[in-house]
């Protein structure tokens, strides 16, 4: 399972690769096995290989979900790889959705790649677009606008119902 690890990590974009450069040594590894089910959270400040079921949300630097792993929860890492099922929200510097991968929720991210034949459900944010977002007004119910006011009768206007003006 570690060369399994390495090498898909190893395709991580460039992008990706240069922001982990900057990271100290290398970085503790925590596996889950095929035959592993966890329902909780998980905080690690290494790198995180799925591929058992995690019911819970997962904080760390790195995060692989393999072919077999699937995740509901949310995750939060710098990196983070999936060839397996992840439900829940991404939050990460880097992101790759393998053609075996399939996500079901909101992706914010700073760099995005989508390989032909994944699967994505969900809004895609960049991370320096989330501050506008919030700056903008609050969207009513289906996002519709107001409808237009109408104006109040004039009463230079005759009243119609009650007959023509002047008349009795």
């Amino acid at each position: 399972m570690l060369p399994k690890l390495g090498k898909a990590f190893g395709v991580v974009s460039a992008a990706a690769h240069n922001a982990t450069r900057h990271s100290t040594g290398s970085l503790p590894l925590s596996v889950i096995g095929p035959d592993v089910k966890i329902v909780g959270n998980i905080i690690t400040q290494g790198e995180m290989q799925i591929d058992g079921q995690v019911e819970g949300d997962i904080a760390c630097q790195r995060l692989l979900v393999g072919e077999g792993g699937r995740i509901s929860g949310e995750v939060t890492a710098e990196i983070v790889q999936v060839h397996g099922e992840l439900n829940g929200k991404i939050n990460a510097s880097s992101v790759l959705i393998t053609k075996s991968g399939r996500v079901t929720g909101d992706v914010t991210q700073d760099s995005l790649e989508i390989e032909a034949g994944a699967s994505m459900e969900g809004r895609l944010i960049r991370r320096g677009s989330v501050k506008a977002l919030e700056q903008l007004p609050a969207a009513k119910g289906n996002g519709a606008v107001d409808p237009a006011q109408i104006a109040p009768p004039d009463s230079t206007q005759p009243d119609l119902a009650h007959g023509v003006a002047g008349t009795a």
